[in-house]
């Protein structure tokens, strides 16, 4: 047999399960398929033949399973359907990988491209399905590159839909995964990347911040721009949601590197940092620099039919009317960005158009409309955990209970 075959040269060349393992496996996948319990993937198996100074064919008796072969030939093809962006054929031909094959290796590759197109459609929780189904198989394998690779996948699709507690969940693993390996640095960066953002979502925003702060020391040196763009955005992000003194230069600070870090890397997302730093250019007072980069940032979001990043900036608009004390004007913005959210929904982002609608309403004397938006914008908060917004939107409602009249002095530092 297999495992006790591996066992017997190990024990002769001294080397523990952990040595044998490396970072490609963990110490538990050797045990387990030195027992006879698991079965090292082709990949997998040439790696333990080349440490332990064995041929393959030794482990393998010669012998080549042609179901292996076929499962292969398959997934070469649902390879080259997901490289050319056809997502549906790829689903369709990785599923059948999964019944010509046992070959765990060649299975949880195909449930990574099937959970990779599912996401790249926006299938994010049909991609959680399929996921749930692969984590055995993946988990199994003993390879960590995927096994981080499938919690990357999942933490995505979960960060999507909007279930930031399992997208944490998911992402913690992939840190724990990726720790302490060099070729791994890059998806561990990631993943304390993914971290800092979930954290905000859920509003906690000092551990969000202390994710961000450790992803960047890592990526210093990576040499990476794009990825370096995408942490420091989320440093911006994260000090301009922070309440403590000195935060927002900061946020300023961060905000500015992250767009000449996008625009060294001539990244599509150079766009996302000009909108964040025009967002803190307007809570700075200033106006005048502000609006010509909004105004720049929507004509680029409608060129790429991003409808919600469209709705983002006139969520912005709209506090600009309200601080201008015109509440027609805010009231036709938020109901245009409604209507853009129609065609890609953003659930916190509605949540906090509901909040502004129902400022409208009370700046307009229509207590009870202004009431029914902030309940509904509370309320669909609370459903997607994010307590910290969720905990806004109830302040503004109890706010709006009072007897005088909620001005604008009352809450525009609750809409920032």
């Amino acid at each position: 047999m297999l495992g006790p075959k591996i066992r017997q040269i190990r024990e002769q060349l001294g080397l523990s399960q952990k040595q044998l393992a490396g970072e490609d496996m963990t110490r538990s996948y050797i045990s387990l398929i030195e027992k006879g319990r698991a079965v090292p993937s082709q990949r997998m198996l040439k790696i333990i033949a080349r440490r332990l100074n064995t041929p393959m064919e030794f482990f393998l008796g010669g012998s080549v399973s042609t179901d292996s072969d076929i499962g292969e030939a398959v997934l070469e093809k649902a390879k080259a359907c997901y490289a050319e962006q056809n997502d549906s054929a790829c689903i369709r031909i990785a599923r059948k990988v999964l019944t010509l094959t046992e070959d765990t290796s060649d299975q949880s590759e195909a449930y990574l491209l099937i959970l990779r197109s599912h996401n790249r459609l926006g299938d994010y929780r049909q991609a959680l399905d399929e996921g749930e189904n692969a984590a055995f198989t993946v988990i199994r394998t003993g390879d960590r590159e995927r096994i981080v690779e499938y919690y990357l996948e999942m933490g995505r699709a979960a960060f999507h839909a909007e279930l930031f507690h399992a997208a944490r969940k998911h992402y913690e693993q992939a840190y724990t995964y990726s720790s302490r390996l060099k070729h791994l640095q890059e998806e561990h960066i990631q993943s304390l990347t993914f971290l800092g953002t979930t954290h905000l979502r859920l509003g906690n925003v000092n551990e969000g911040l202390n994710y961000y702060l450790k992803a960047e020391k890592e990526a210093q040196m990576a040499g990476q721009p794009e990825l370096y763009g995408e942490i420091t955005l989320g440093l911006g992000k994260a000090y301009y949601m922070s309440e403590q003194d000195g935060h927002m230069l900061l946020s300023y600070d961060w905000t500015k590197r992250s767009v000449q870090a996008y625009k060294q890397a001539s990244s599509e997302s150079y766009v996302l940092a000009l909108h964040n730093l025009a967002v803190i250019q307007l809570h700075m007072g200033q106006k005048k620099e502000a609006l010509p980069l909004l105004d720049e940032c929507a004509r680029i979001y409608d060129k790429r039919n991003l409808p919600h990043k469209k709705a983002s900036i006139l969520e912005e608009i709209s506090k600009v009317y309200l601080e201008q004390r015109e509440p027609e004007q805010a009231e036709a913005i938020i109901k245009e960005a409604l209507q853009l959210l129609d065609k890609q929904d953003e659930g916190m982002l509605r949540a906090k158009l509901y909040r502004l609608l129902g400022i409208v309403f009370h700046e307009k004397n229509n207590s009870n409309e202004g009431y029914y938006f902030l309940r509904m914008s509370h309320d669909l908060l609370k459903r997607i955990s994010a307590n910290r917004e969720a905990d806004i939107s109830h302040q503004l409602l109890l706010l709006s209970l009072q007897e005088r009249k909620m001005n604008y002095e009352d809450y525009k530092s609750f809409i920032k």
